[in-house]
């Protein structure tokens, strides 16, 4: 009797999200300054060139912390809105990054592992496979003073199929309108889940 071996598919490379209206994605892989310019200029794009630079001059400065913290953390991507809704500044942002686990980590480790997480969180499914959703509010941090506001928090955790040492982790963020348990802020956790839910991995 002959037997053939099949080969495992590759790692996918890329991903796909589909987004609302007005949502952007950055990467973050170009230069804080590049990345800071892109994402003002969308920002502003609907606007006369030098009207309100004040204003502009402080979004820059408040999107250049948030560029470099997302870095930081092992940032790839960063989701944004960049429009209004209904005349309103949709306070909310995502970061997709990456992490590197243990050479010898193999599938048991990787289950065992979703377990520990998901007793924080719950299972979900992320393109057909096993991940861990988790869900916190974070306190605002009392020495940032007013730039660092109570803050809505969910994490989506899984790995890249085909390379069990490989994981990605993508990580929403939303104030709500000043309370990160009010209705606002459920609207766009709903949103942020809603927009998960379309998530596919892709080979380029």
């Amino acid at each position: 009797m002959v037997t053939t071996q099949t080969e495992s598919p590759p790692a996918p490379n890329s991903y796909t999200l589909v987004l609302p209206p007005g949502w952007i994605r950055v990467s973050l892989g170009a230069s804080v300054d590049a990345a800071v310019k892109d994402i003002a200029d969308r920002m502003f794009a609907r606007l006369p060139r030098d009207a309100y630079p004040q204003r502009r001059r402080e979004m820059e400065n408040l999107l250049r912390d948030m560029v470099r913290q997302a870095r930081a953390t092992n940032g790839i991507d960063l989701y944004l809105p960049v429009e209004e809704m209904h005349g309103v500044s949709v306070p909310a942002s995502f970061v997709v990054g990456g992490a590197a686990l243990p050479d010898q980590l193999d599938d048991l480790d990787t289950l065992g592992l979703l377990g520990t997480l998901a007793a924080e969180g719950r299972l979900v499914d992320v393109d057909g496979e096993s991940g861990v959703r988790t869900e916190r509010i974070q306190p605002a941090a009392p020495d940032q003073g007013a730039g660092s506001p109570a803050s809505r928090r969910v994490d989506y955790v899984f790995p890249i199929p085909g390379d069990t040492r490989r994981w990605l982790a993508v990580a929403f963020s939303t104030p709500g309108a000043g309370d990160p348990t009010d209705q606002v802020a459920d609207v766009l956790v709903e949103l942020f889940d809603a927009m998960m839910s379309t998530f596919e991995w892709r080979n380029r």
